[in-house]
Parts: structure tokens; C-alpha cells; sequence
């Protein structure tokens, strides 16, 4: 791993964040394979983490100020810079949320133990 990093010029976040991506989608391929599966795995990677930042915001829970890098609100993207735009006026600094770009992945993968789950309980239920 370190070997990658070096060689490719990725920061460590980074390259955790590939592995995440490319076990999730092994787990896809192995668990389910559907279309369905992957859309509904991949809008819960993307709405899951988005759905904690009134948690995080309201102080219900917090992350380390070092996981700040979640790609929608990281620095130097356009969505990023626009939420930091409006996230100043409200008094605050958005990168205080501190999501970081590895809840994606692990929102993706708990989505598809949850379908794998519930096919093989539904599976168990026609046997009897």
C-alpha cells in the first residue's frame, strides 16, 4: 500500500478510500450483482454520510477534525466552495462536521449485507 501511494501520488485518505470502494464493489458482485442492488447501495453511499450532518451539526455526535475530506464538502470542489459560501453566513464552518470520504464505502457495504440478508431470509422462509 505504501508503495501505491508513493508511486501514484495519493494521500493515504485517498488511497483507503479506493480499497473501501473496490471491496464494496466486490461485495456487490458477490452478494447481489443486480442493477438494483448497486443503485440502491450507491444513493444510500452518497445520501447515507449527507444524512449525519444534522447529527454532527447539532452536536449529537462528532467525527475527528482530521476525517474532514467527504468529497461533496471537501475544499477545492465547487460544491464544496458553495456550501462553505453558505455554511459562513450561518456562523460556522462546515469542515467542522468532519465527514469523512470512508462512510460512503461503509454505507455502501452495510446496504448490501442488508439486501444479501433479506434474500437469504426470504430464501429460508420458502424452504419451510
Amino acid at each position: 500500500l505504501d508503495a501505491f501511494v508513493t508511486n501514484t501520488n495519493l494521500d493515504i485518505g485517498m488511497s483507503n478510500l479506493i480499497i473501501m470502494l473496490f471491496a464494496a464493489l466486490a461485495q456487490w458482485a458477490t452478494l447481489d450483482g443486480t442493477i438494483a442492488a448497486l443503485l440502491a447501495a450507491t444513493v444510500t453511499s452518497i445520501g447515507g454520510p449527507l444524512s449525519e450532518l444534522p447529527f454532527v451539526a447539532s452536536g449529537c455526535w462528532s467525527y475527528l477534525p482530521e476525517a474532514a475530506d467527504y468529497l461533496p464538502l471537501s475544499q477545492g470542489t465547487a460544491l464544496g466552495d458553495i456550501v462553505g459560501i453558505f455554511a459562513s453566513g450561518g456562523g460556522g464552518d462546515y469542515r467542522d462536521l468532519a465527514l469523512s470520504s470512508i462512510t460512503g464505502p461503509c454505507y455502501f457495504a452495510v446496504t448490501m449485507d442488508a439486501i444479501a440478508l433479506g434474500r437469504w431470509f426470504d430464501a429460508d422462509d420458502d424452504i419451510m
